[in-house]
């Protein structure tokens, strides 16, 4: 009998019972010699659960039935097969098929007859009872731990070290969590973080390095500005079901603030709502134009030509439904809308610095007096009227009229706006209206991560006027909105 010996411990077992595969091997070979069988393969699965088919040793086994080179399957005992009544009735039916027979050393099953299946069925259903009990059981009490603001078990993330149970900051790691969210919020992609920290010779806790899946991850992870979060899957996140998720604030010591976090998860969602084509775009306007007659995004497109042996790069925007025939909108060079655009920039800074120096003007203290003497000049008028009060000398209603007079003096004086403005002078007007000379040396990145902080849409067209016995194009904004 060319027997194949089928060993399998999860780490729960081995702990509890010492089902090690050292063990069932010993038992196992030991059975196979006393029966006089032939040992045709050996199959061990190690810390792998028993609740599907999906574990490598096993498929090799079936393959191997299915060849033709196996006549017996033998386990120590039936769970180290299955704990799944549905897959032991499927593993059964695949051995019936090929004539292999089932047999496990410490336990006695007949499935040539009736009452042998029914006692092997409901021996198999008593596995899967106690697997999803104790499954049960442990989510409970990890669910518990994280409500009581304890980590319930886990290795640690990167950036962090566990020390007596508790997650402690690891500064070497810690500095690159914190240059990778600075990266992203700069407008770096993860796939180029990741490009970096490979080569910076950073390397995750398992040694691996860096991918785009394992930034976004890293920058998805509350743990980062010291939340404790349980129970959440990217099935849930894509379910919309995080009243299932545990979330407990302050729980260790956090790498980044939390506003820092929230900046980035605004970030990452508007990247999500563009299309990959868009966020790899040279074109710094992709993703944001939309045409002004039909409201279709307008999308990049690079033409070549030559003339008197030199070669020309045309680069222009043209609205998405024209190609297929449904507008007529006329194509946008990039090099006018750009021109047209940081003109509009350029008035609205301008526009902005004159209403900010204004309301700075309209909030200066009433000349003669500083704010501290008004408040000390209102502080003794507070203190006489009190004293006359007291003395009977002012009634009641009386009181309340010029206490009631003063406060509104007091607000008059120190408006709640003029907290918000800085005690700084205006900056350089330059610095925020000289657009075209920042445009100019800016790069490519530099430019579409301008464009994304500044500006949220652009709608626009191309207009027609005649100049003389020419016709001149000139780029219309319809709608600009900024951030």
């Amino acid at each position: 009998m060319r027997t194949a010996v089928y060993m399998r411990v999860s780490t729960e077992d081995q702990a509890r019972e010492g089902f090690s595969i050292p063990a069932q091997r010993e038992k196992l070979l030991a059975y196979v010699h006393s029966q006089g069988w032939e040992v045709a393969a050996i199959y061990a699965d190690e810390g792998i659960s028993a609740k599907d088919t999906n574990r490598p040793a096993l498929k090799r086994l079936l393959r191997d039935i299915r060849e033709g080179n196996i006549d017996v399957v033998l386990v120590y005992r039936l769970d180290r097969l299955t704990r799944s009544v549905l897959d032991l009735y499927r593993l059964l039916q695949e051995f019936e098929k090929y004539d292999v027979r089932f047999k496990s050393c410490t336990e006695v099953y007949d499935t040539t007859t009736a009452i042998g299946r029914l006692f092997i069925t409901l021996v198999a259903a008593l596995a899967q009872w106690e697997r999803e009990n104790l499954a049960e059981r442990v989510k409970l009490g990890m669910e518990q731990m994280a409500r009581e603001r304890k980590r319930p078990g886990g290795p640690p993330p990167f950036g962090y070290e566990l020390l007596a149970g508790e997650l402690t900051v690891q500064p070497a790691e810690a500095a690159g969590v914190r240059e990778m969210f600075a990266r992203y919020e700069k407008g770096e992609s993860p796939r180029q973080i990741a490009e970096w920290a490979n080569r910076e010779g950073l390397r995750g806790k398992n040694g691996a390095r860096w991918s785009a899946s394992a930034v976004l991850r890293l920058l998805k992870n509350p743990v980062y500005h010291g939340a404790l979060r349980w129970n959440y899957t990217d099935s849930l996140q894509r379910q919309n079901a995080p009243e299932e998720w545990i979330i407990e604030e302050a729980t260790h010591p956090a790498i980044i603030d939390k506003a820092c976090f929230a900046r980035v998860q605004k970030k990452m969602a508007a990247r999500g709502s563009l299309h990959p084509r868009v966020l790899g775009s040279s074109f710094s306007f992709s993703g944001l134009l939309y045409c002004s007659r039909c409201n279709a995004p307008m999308r990049g497109k690079t033409a070549k030509s030559k003339s008197g042996g030199r070669l020309y790069v045309h680069r222009y925007y043209l609205c998405k439904n024209k190609q297929a025939g449904r507008c007529d909108a006329p194509a946008i060079r990039e090099d006018r809308l750009e021109q047209a655009i940081l003109t509009e920039l350029m008035r609205y800074a301008k526009e902005a610095l004159a209403a900010y120096a204004e309301a700075r003007e309209s909030l200066r203290p009433v000349a003669g007096a500083s704010a501290e003497e008004l408040e000390r000049k209102r502080e003794r008028k507070r203190r006489r009227w009190e004293a006359a009060y007291e003395e009977g000398l002012l009634s009641l209603e009386a009181f309340r009229e010029k206490m009631a007079a003063l406060q509104s003096e007091a607000d008059e004086s120190n408006p709640p706006r003029a907290a918000f403005l800085p005690a700084a002078p205006l900056p350089d007007p330059s610095l925020l209206t000289e657009w075209p000379l920042i445009w100019s040396h800016a790069s490519e990145e530099e430019r579409r991560l301008l464009v994304s902080i500044l500006i949220r849409r652009v709608e626009a067209t191309v207009s027609s006027t005649a100049a003389g016995q020419r016709q001149e194009r000139a780029i219309c904004l319809q709608h600009l909105v900024f951030h």
